[in-house]
């Protein structure tokens, strides 16, 4: 039997929850079935070499071009600023902007990369935004889907166009999907959920690979992430302060980096807590760390399914997180974790309840230590097959 052509396209391939969950997904494709093409529309690819080695194809855009540069984006750069020094509708001309640079990208793309309008059985934008858009507008294909990785829209009059051209929408969790159907009623029937999964086996490997060190303090804490207002830094930060007033003896070690990271470490400054916050930077292999903590965090303003809960729970690590769609969806209150307002004094007071509660503590880390996730690899190989396929998706 003729395998089927499927196109996955995806923003970038740096380190991320959205990428891991495409390198899972790309691992429990049948390729027997299908000849599998990877797009990357960034040149940005610090997870590349991770992709399963049965795909067939890999594009990485390669694209330079400063589109902001051109005349007509300079010019409208300069209306929209003008507009808003002034005072006057300034979202048009900013509208515009964006809409330009958008489109000269996306024909970059299409002319370099997909010239002989090559039509795939299915074609798959592993993103929501421009990248969606770009697989609707410029990808032939039989069937179309999009996967949208969050809890919120930003990118709505976007959406609004684009989703009814897709046949699948396809949410991270119920959650989720029940935001999207209230966002998108027009297009209800259309949308639908597969939970992100995460391999077990290779996370527990990988968190064996070396030890961190604990400096001596009887309790260690973990978070894990892009250094983004989104992901709560700043509150993570005001909860260590809390708990430093309130006298407990902690390290706090974060993992990553990103666009707030200055203003992170100068929060941490001033609050006198280069002691007690360490930053690790980003790493390929962070999983040490969430094993060698007795308590992982997550202090995110918003979250859809985050993977880093899931990795810490895969760990047996008790979790505090915020009360996200994804923190909901992933943490029974004192069974495999904590919920907390989404506040620093929150965050710190349920911090504190596990760490004076060691039996607490104790009863969660054995429940996910006793989880098998043998049933959930089958299940999300089926969720895939079923979506690519013309059944319905869950």
């Amino acid at each position: 039997m003729e395998k089927q052509k499927l196109l996955i396209a995806v923003h970038q391939m740096n380190m991320g929850g959205v990428q891991k969950s495409l390198l899972c997904a790309l691992r429990a494709l049948d390729y027997n079935r299908y000849d599998v093409t990877l797009y990357v529309r960034k040149n940005r690819c610090d997870l590349l070499e991770q992709a399963d080695p049965r795909v067939n194809r890999i594009i990485v855009n390669n694209d330079k071009t400063r589109y902001y540069r051109k005349p007509r984006a300079v010019f409208l750069f300069l209306l929209f600023r003008v507009a808003e020094l002034l005072h006057l509708d300034y979202l048009s001309p900013k509208r515009k902007l964006e809409t330009y640079v958008a489109d000269r990208q996306m024909r970059y793309e299409k002319k370099r990369w997909f010239p002989d309008g090559t039509a795939y059985d299915v074609a798959v934008s592993y993103i929501q935004g421009p990248t969606a858009q770009f697989v609707e507008k410029y990808i032939p294909a039989k069937k179309k889907i999009v996967f949208f990785h969050g809890s919120t829209d930003e990118n709505h009059a976007l959406h609004e166009t684009v989703f009814p051209r897709f046949d699948k929408i396809i949410a991270v969790n119920s959650g989720c999907r029940d935001v999207l159907r209230d966002l998108y009623p027009a297009v209800k029937d259309k949308i639908g959920y597969i939970e992100n999964y995460v391999d077990a086996a290779a996370v527990r490997d990988a968190a064996k690979a070396y030890k961190i060190d604990r400096s001596g303090k009887p309790t260690v804490l973990c978070t894990c992430g892009r250094f983004t207002p989104v992901k709560g830094f700043d509150l993570a930060v005001e909860a260590a302060k809390l708990l430093k007033k309130r006298g407990f003896d902690f390290i706090w070690y974060i993992v990553g980096d990103g666009e707030q990271r200055a203003s992170i470490e100068t929060q941490i400054n001033n609050g006198d807590l280069t002691e007690i916050i360490q930053i690790t930077g980003i790493l390929q292999n962070p999983y040490p760390y969430y094993a060698g903590c007795d308590i992982y965090v997550q202090p995110s303003r918003e979250e859809a399914q985050p993977l880093a809960i899931i990795e810490a729970q895969i760990l047996g690590r008790p979790v505090v997180t915020t009360a996200t769609v994804g923190g909901k969806n992933l943490i029974k209150e004192e069974e495999t974790g904590l919920l907390a307002p989404i506040t620093p004094e929150g965050v710190a007071a349920k911090i504190a309840a596990l760490i004076e509660n060691e039996p607490l503590r104790a009863r969660i880390a054995n429940k996910l230590k006793q989880t098998d996730y043998t049933a959930e690899a089958e299940a999300y190989r089926r969720a895939w097959a079923n979506l690519l396929s013309e059944q319905e998706s869950a």
